[in-house]
């Protein structure tokens, strides 16, 4: 059990530290060039909150498999309290991904007009198959 959470935790872990690094990149990146388009201050939001709830996650896996580091007994209460802490980690993750896709489908705009539709209707598609594929998971009969 313990090699199993450690596995989960460390590949949800180790996905939203890299979205994080890329979320804040881009979000800098905006201010950077700091171009005056009414959507960047909205792009900037965006990306760095999708940044901020990636740490989330990754603080929320690392801390729970620290915690749990060692243990080689769970009772039904304790696999009960990490399926919830676990839980809030990937509905933080999730939420990231989702509002990454979002800020990917904004950015675009930033460039020019058709480029802003393409990234719009990229992410659209994305987002769609994000939201299909989530609801069939979250409905598995287990």
């Amino acid at each position: 059990m313990n090699e199993i959470l450690e596995l989960q935790s460390g590949q949800v872990a180790f996905i939203s530290s890299l979205m994080a690094g890329f979320s804040f990149s881009i979000a800098i990146q905006i201010i950077r060039i700091s171009r005056q388009h009414k959507l960047s201050p909205v792009c900037f939001s965006f990306f760095a909150l999708a940044g901020f709830a990636f740490l989330i996650a990754l603080y929320t896996d690392v801390s729970l498999n620290l915690r749990v580091l060692g243990t080689q007994d769970f009772s039904e209460d304790l696999l009960l309290e990490i399926r919830h802490i676990r839980n809030i980690a990937t509905a933080f993750a999730t939420s990231a991904f989702f509002l990454f896709t979002l800020s990917v489908g904004l950015v675009g705009w930033l460039i020019s007009r058709l480029t802003g539709i393409i990234s719009s209707l990229l992410a659209l598609l994305t987002f769609a198959v994000l939201a299909y594929t989530r609801y069939f998971i979250i409905h598995l009969p287990l």
